[in-house]
């Protein structure tokens, strides 16, 4: 019995079913092997662009404004009660931006409601839906417990009785598991994903919450600026280090695991955006404004930088994440190496 012929390329297969396939191939002069699948990119780029980015920095915000006020209510709410209704405002507004920012990214907007039809556990974006409407609609009635209801244009009554029924310590544990949610999932849904840049790390929902928090922190003290009350600018200060060093940390970690993958962070077009924005002006120069003697300084020029990092890393990481998808030496680093050869997933 014949022995089957060794198949080890694609053009073997067309001269074994059409005998003048061998005649064109060898009237052709040899083409030079170009990247990707026959130079067709390996990876699919993400359609993700400026509003999911802008919505991961907001939705941060949001979120760890909201975690830091419950902590702070939980602790000392009769002191700072003006401070926590602020935060709440600026949580609550934040949050409002969200919502408009993902229907438009979608391709059909009018469709956005489909997301909640049903709960699917092994999606983190169907997670990201839910809990963005269990925070949504939290994050609403905590304002309206923190407001007084004789301060309101409208819908008096309703908030009268929302304060009357609903204690604002239950609201706030109720509140939380969303919030904990909002400022983490994005991180872990990008990292689900082929690209490179999101993949080949576990610590990028780690590097976005911890992010989310600093820029929580910096956000409070700002609103905070015009307080007197030196305790609290201590308070909030210790907090924004902390969060600075989880940032910082939960970055190192990540550049660490990812390694090559990390490339378009540091070479692409993002590289100024990631070096300069993120890591310069939204972790180093905070750390040490922080420690300057002007109030200014300390608490409106840092938290400012702070904000504009957070914001920069997650722009930065949402458009590396693009990069490394057209990247083909990048997108055969996902699959596994044997012998020094990368190798189809099967």
């Amino acid at each position: 019995m014949a022995s089957i012929p060794e198949i080890n390329d694609a053009r073997d297969v067309f001269s074994q079913i059409s005998p003048s396939y061998d005649i064109v191939r060898s009237a052709q002069p040899e083409r030079v092997h170009e990247p990707g699948y026959y130079g067709l990119p390996i990876l699919k780029r993400p359609f993700w662009k400026w509003e999911i980015a802008l919505y991961f920095f907001f939705e941060g915000v949001s979120a760890g404004t909201s975690v830091l006020c419950s902590v702070l209510r939980a602790t000392r709410g009769r002191r700072h009660r003006e401070m926590i209704r602020a935060g709440r405002t600026l949580s609550f507004a934040t949050m409002l931006v969200c919502p408009p920012l993902l229907i438009a990214d979608l391709g059909r907007p009018e469709r956005f409601h489909h997301m909640l039809r049903i709960w699917k556990k092994t999606s983190p974006m169907n997670h990201g839906a839910w809990a963005l409407t269990g925070y949504g609609l939290l994050s609403t009635i905590q304002l309206c417990l923190i407001w007084p209801a004789w301060r309101l244009p409208f819908g008096k009554r309703i908030v009268r009785l929302l304060q009357r029924l609903l204690p604002e310590s239950v609201v706030d544990v109720l509140g939380m598991p969303f919030a904990l949610t909002m400022i983490s999932y994005p991180g872990v849904l990008l990292s689900t994903t082929a690209n490179p840049v999101w993949s080949h790390t576990h610590f990028l929902g780690s590097l976005f919450a911890a992010s989310s928090m600093s820029n929580g922190a910096a956000a409070l003290a700002l609103l905070s600026a015009r307080c007197k009350d030196e305790d609290l600018h201590r308070s909030i200060g210790r907090f924004e280090d902390a969060a600075t060093t989880a940032e910082a940390a939960a970055l190192a970690l990540y550049l660490g695991t990812a390694k090559k993958a990390a490339r378009p962070l540091f070479k692409g077009k993002q590289s100024g955006l990631f070096l300069i924005g993120a890591i310069g002006l939204g972790i180093v120069a905070p750390a040490l404004l922080r420690r300057a003697r002007s109030p200014v300084l300390r608490s409106v020029v840092a938290p400012l930088l702070s904000l504009a990092g957070g914001a920069a890393l997650k722009w930065a990481i949402t458009y590396a994440g693009q990069e490394s998808a057209m990247d083909v030496e990048l997108a055969n680093h996902n699959a596994p190496m044997i012998e020094g050869q990368a190798q189809t997933r099967a």
